[in-house]
């Protein structure tokens, strides 16, 4: 999400033209309507329309005709939430941004919800230089031989670059050989190029550290998720023994999923949502685990990525990153 506008009336959402125009039934150059924007599995959903000025259409993929210029189909769309909208979920917002700079082969990471994965998945990319059909668009390489990679289902994603802690760009296309394992994100600047307003969100310095118990960032509840599949009393059953042992609030709010890995996410989000539920979690992990070497690193985990986790109630809380849907 972009910031409001000067005067305050409505937060901005920056996706793909192409997502848009999917969404709407909209068949280009067509003008979309209005269309629903929702945060997957938060019950929270509003009413968007493409803002004024704010658009610029996909290039095509294909082959372009000599002499065609593709310098402002970056493929950008800046949606204005309806007024009146619901009040946002508690750890969603808008998100720090910053110029993305020379690609410099740092590493990033993109959440996407590809075919086959409704709660998402992260995929991580190394940045390699400019690409692909649109002059401003730079190319985003994989960096595991396994594991996701970004494909169709990130587009208009967020590209969060971990050591700045802000995001540099959206993620506008990826190659269709999935062999090949390359996409292509527009950087920050440019989409401030296309979109002057969104100047205003947009900082140079590093992100600071954020308040104390800020809600830990998607990767770092699948870090804890991935620990916590590791400890053999939590593995074996996908989790359901911990989840005995958590408060009935906390059981009541875990949705239900097929794969263990999506499972014990799902545990970590309910308790991250609740007021309580990181020392819960921890409880619980002790409970079944006793102080087994693994049931030790998935504490630790949750002491570093929850501050109301640790042993005395406070932690540090540094390890978050603001902010985040």
């Amino acid at each position: 999400m972009a910031p409001r506008t000067p005067d305050g009336a409505a937060l901005h959402v920056l996706t793909c033209a192409h997502v848009v125009l999917s969404a709407s039934g909209t068949p280009p150059p067509g003008e979309p309507g209005e269309l629903n924007v929702d945060f997957h599995g938060r019950n929270w959903s509003a009413k968007a329309r493409p803002v004024p000025g704010g658009w610029a259409p996909p290039p095509p993929l294909g082959q372009s005709p000599p002499g065609t210029s593709l310098s402002g189909s970056a493929d950008l769309a800046v949606l204005a939430l309806a007024p009146g909208h619901p009040r946002l979920p508690r750890d969603c917002g808008p998100l720090p941004l910053a110029p993305c700079g020379t690609p410099d082969g740092r590493r990033v990471s993109v959440i996407g919800y590809p075919r086959g994965a409704p709660a998402g998945l992260i995929a991580t990319a190394v940045l390699t230089g400019g690409g692909g059909p649109c002059p401003d668009w730079l190319q985003l390489d994989a960096l595991r031989t396994t594991g996701a990679v970004v494909e169709r289902g990130f587009s208009g994603a967020a590209v969060w670059d971990p050591d700045r802690g802000r995001v540099i760009g959206l993620v506008t296309a990826a190659h269709t050989d999935r062999t090949v394992k390359a996409a292509w994100m527009l950087p920050v600047e440019a989409a401030v190029r296309l979109w002057p307003p969104l100047a205003g969100a947009v900082s140079d310095r590093p992100g600071t550290a954020p308040r104390r118990c800020t809600p830990p960032p998607p990767e770092q509840r699948y870090e804890l998720a991935d620990a916590l599949l590791d400890v053999p009393e939590i593995g074996y059953d996908s989790g359901r023994s911990l989840r005995a042992e958590l408060p009935p609030p906390l059981r009541r709010g875990i949705r239900e999923h097929p794969f263990p890995r999506q499972q014990l996410a799902a545990v970590v989000q309910a308790c991250m949502d609740r007021e309580g539920g990181c020392p819960a979690l921890r409880a619980a992990v002790r409970t079944v685990c006793g102080d087994s070497v693994s049931a030790r690193h998935a504490t630790d985990v949750l002491g570093r990525i929850c501050c109301a986790a640790s042993p005395d109630g406070t932690g540090t809380g540094e390890e978050g990153t603001g902010d985040r849907a």
